[in-house]
C-alpha cells in the first residue's frame, strides 16, 4: 500500500530524470522542465511540448531562449532561485508565457544543483505547490548522482584531451578511448576577468554534454580547450557562444583539421593562434577558424621577427628618410600597396600621377626600396600593416 497524502513522485523514486519529470507532470497536472543552474535542460515530461513558444524554444535548444532568460532575470527569478527554497511563481504576460511555478534544487550545502518549473495556467494550487517541493529531494538525489558520477569521469576526460594535445607518439595509442571518430579539431576558448576558464568550462562542458557528449572539454592554464568532431565544431562553438550570458567577453578559435591524433598538437598550436589574433583585436564574440583568421595570424607570427630586425626593414628606410626630408615615401608606398596601380595612388593622395612616380624612383635610389620586386611589396605589406596596428594601439 502506497501512503495517503504522499505525492506519487516522492513515493516511486526509481527511474531517471525523464521518468521523474513525467511522474511528476501527472502528479502536478502541468508540463515539467528540470533545468541546470545555467538553465541548460536536464530533462522535461514527454507532451504538451506546445504550450506556449517559451516552452517549445526550451526543449528544441535545451536551454530557455535568450529573450525569455533575459526578461526572467530582470524579474529577479534567477536571484530569488539563489536564495529562496519556496515555489515562485512566474508571470511574464506580456511575453505570452504561460505561467510558471518554480522551486530550487540544492545540495546538502545549499548549492544550487538546478530547479523545477512547471507551466501552470493559473496560479498553482497548495496540492501543486507540494508535490512540486516534494519532488525536490528526489531530483537532487539524481541530479547528486550525476554530478558525483560525471567528476572523476570528467577529470578523467580532461586528461586524455591533454594528453591528446602534446602530440607525442602516445597520442595515437589513447584514439581508442574517444567515442567520436576523426577528423577532429582543437577549440580555444578565452575569457577576460569578467568571464574567467572555471566558469567558461562549467559553461561549456554543460553545452558539449547536451549537444555533443562525445567532446571533451578541460580548463587547461588561462584558456577552455576542446576536441570537437571537425564537421560539428563550427556550429557547436557559435551555437555555445550564441548562449552564453557573457558572450562579449569570450572569443573562440578553431584550429586546423586533424585527420590523425598526430595532428591534434599542430591543430591546437593554430587554435591558440587564432583565439591570440582573436583577442588581440579585441574581436569578442567571436568564432574563427584558422582559415578564416589566417592573414591575421601570419601578421602576428612575423611581428616578433620585425620588431627584433627593425633596423633591416625596408619600411625602416623609407621612416627614416620622411623623418629627414619630410618626402611622403612611405605614404606613397602604402598608395600604391592598397591601390594596386599609380593611377589610384595618386587620387587616393591627391596628388600628380608623376608626383607618384618621382616618389618611387626617390625611395629606390635613396632607400633601395623598389616595388617592382615582388618579395619586397610582400616585406612592405606585411610591416606596414604592423606599423599601422602598433600606431592605433599608441594612440591615446
Amino acid at each position: 500500500m502506497t501512503s495517503p497524502g504522499v505525492p506519487a513522485v516522492a513515493r516511486h523514486d526509481g527511474g531517471d530524470l525523464f521518468d521523474l519529470a513525467g511522474r511528476l507532470a501527472g502528479e502536478v497536472g502541468a508540463p515539467i522542465t528540470i533545468e541546470d543552474p545555467q538553465t541548460v535542460v536536464l530533462a522535461y515530461s514527454v507532451g504538451s511540448q506546445d504550450v506556449d513558444e517559451a516552452r517549445v524554444g526550451t526543449i528544441l535548444g535545451r536551454r530557455i531562449p535568450d529573450r525569455y532568460r533575459t526578461a526572467l532575470a530582470e524579474a529577479g527569478v534567477f536571484d530569488r532561485l539563489a536564495s529562496s527554497d519556496e515555489v515562485i511563481v512566474v508571470e511574464l504576460d506580456r511575453l505570452r508565457m504561460v505561467p510558471r511555478a518554480v522551486v530550487a534544487v540544492r545540495d546538502r550545502d545549499g548549492r544550487l544543483l538546478g530547479s523545477i518549473w512547471a507551466a501552470v495556467s493559473e496560479p498553482p494550487s497548495p496540492g501543486q505547490v507540494d508535490a512540486l517541493r516534494a519532488a525536490v529531494p528526489a531530483v537532487a538525489r539524481r541530479l547528486r548522482r550525476a554530478r558525483y558520477a560525471a567528476e572523476p569521469d570528467r577529470q578523467v576526460r580532461a586528461e586524455l584531451l591533454e594528453d591528446l594535445l602534446t602530440g607525442d607518439a602516445r597520442a595515437g595509442s589513447l584514439v581508442p578511448m574517444l567515442a567520436m571518430r576523426g577528423p577532429w579539431r582543437v577549440a580555444v576558448v578565452r575569457g577576460g576577468t569578467e568571464s574567467g576558464p572555471r566558469q567558461i568550462h562549467a559553461a561549456l562542458d554543460a553545452h558539449l554534454a547536451a549537444m555533443a557528449p562525445s567532446a571533451l572539454c578541460a580548463a587547461l592554464g588561462r584558456d577552455v580547450y576542446a576536441l570537437l568532431s571537425a564537421p560539428d565544431a563550427m556550429r557547436l562553438l557559435n551555437d555555445f557562444v550564441l548562449r552564453y550570458e557573457r558572450r562579449d567577453h569570450v572569443a573562440v578559435g578553431i584550429g586546423s583539421l586533424a585527420e590523425h591524433a598526430e595532428q591534434l598538437s599542430a591543430s591546437r598550436a593554430a587554435a591558440e593562434d587564432v583565439v591570440e589574433s582573436l583577442w588581440r583585436r579585441g574581436r569578442t564574440g567571436t568564432v574563427a577558424t584558422l582559415e578564416a583568421a589566417f592573414a591575421d595570424v601570419l601578421v602576428d607570427r612575423v611581428a616578433p621577427f620585425l620588431a627584433a630586425h627593425r633596423g633591416a626593414s625596408p619600411l625602416t628606410r623609407l621612416i627614416d628618410h620622411d623623418e629627414q626630408h619630410d618626402s611622403g615615401l612611405v605614404d606613397v608606398v602604402r598608395a600604391v600597396l592598397e591601390c594596386q596601380d599609380i593611377a589610384g595612388a595618386a587620387q587616393a593622395l591627391h596628388v600628380h600621377p608623376n608626383t607618384v612616380r618621382n616618389r618611387l624612383r626617390r625611395a629606390a635610389e635613396r632607400c633601395d626600396v623598389r616595388l617592382d620586386d615582388p618579395d619586397t611589396r610582400l616585406a612592405l605589406s606585411i610591416a606596414l600593416r604592423l606599423h599601422d596596428r602598433d600606431r592605433r594601439s599608441d594612440a591615446p
